[in-house]
């Protein structure tokens, strides 16, 4: 997470690369030697929700490696009845002093080609990059500003936050023959719904490619694995070679199923023998994303 590179860019968004501390290699390094010395959240079970178990990776991020303050976490605004929304986390920069409303998400769009140019979609085709960013950035965070968030902050004895940050790593996914083709792919195409607020595609965002259960082989996926949550973080790897049988039927269930899933290529490294991800890959139902939109053109190709 120290190195994710962003989805986004806007002022916003928190450039983690700019605060991570000297020693953070020794000190991870140290961890991986000696558990013992690790945190306990290093520990933990990972909780099977993603987003949940990210928070908890988050947490430990600012607390244990960066050194900063963790004021409160998952603070619900209320009045009476009403509910505003939930600060993700409050904290306390050393470095500055100042306290500060980070808003986080880990999110994954599958590029989708249209006449009006590229949008993004999730999984979840409901869930389009353009709404989360715009949420993000006009709702999420704009919550700290709100009195009603000031005096629930007081009554914890919290000062307002003086910044707002947002943290929104993950993956944009490319039609599989245009990544393959050129890496990264289309990425130039006009967005036919655009960011708000300035907010752009960041360019050194993590790909990979997308494709159609129906359209692969199973002598393409025989080197791929099925990853489930939260496997989705970070770079998968196992010490025995991926399993063609398992890899074909994952494929295969998607289309019945009519639910996206996640693969990882893997290739063997001859300096630790363990075979390690080299690509990612969502394969998705013949029926994704589900739309009656006519200007969708063919979009694996």
């Amino acid at each position: 997470m120290c190195n994710a590179p962003q989805l986004i860019t806007h002022p916003a968004v928190l450039p983690m690369q700019s605060w991570r501390p000297s020693n953070l290699t020794s000190k991870l390094l140290r961890w991986q030697s000696q558990p013992e010395a690790a945190p306990a959240w290093l520990h933990a079970r990972a909780h099977y929700r993603l987003g949940i178990y990210f928070e908890d990776l988050y947490a430990g991020l600012i607390s244990d490696l960066l050194g900063w303050q963790l004021l409160a976490r998952n603070v619900a605004v209320r009045q009476k009845s009403h509910t505003f929304g939930e600060l993700d986390f409050v904290v306390q920069n050393p470095s500055t002093g100042l306290v500060e409303h980070h808003e986080i998400a880990v999110k994954f769009y599958l590029a989708v080609k249209t006449a009006e140019g590229l949008s993004w979609h999730g999984p979840n085709p409901a869930d389009r990059l353009d709404i989360k960013v715009n949420r993000l950035l006009t709702h999420q965070l704009t919550l700290s500003d709100r009195p009603e968030t000031i005096a629930t902050l007081r009554q914890l004895g919290i000062a307002a936050p003086a910044t707002k940050r947002a943290f929104m790593p993950g993956y944009l996914f490319y039609p599989r023959r245009d990544y393959l083709q050129s890496n990264p792919p289309i990425s130039a195409m006009p967005l036919r719904f655009t960011l708000p607020l300035g907010a752009g595609i960041d360019s050194d965002h993590l790909s990979g490619s997308w494709s159609y259960a129906n359209e692969i082989s199973e002598t393409e996926c025989q080197h791929w694995v099925p990853l489930n949550k939260p496997h989705w973080l970070g770079d998968w790897q196992q010490e025995t070679e991926a399993d063609p049988a398992l890899a074909a039927d994952s494929v295969q269930a998607v289309e019945m199923t009519g639910k996206p899933r996640l693969f990882a290529r893997l290739a063997r490294q001859p300096d630790s023998a363990m075979w390690t991800e080299v690509e990612r890959i969502f394969v998705v139902p013949s029926s994704w994303p589900e739309t009656q939109d006519s200007s969708r053109t063919t979009l694996s190709t």
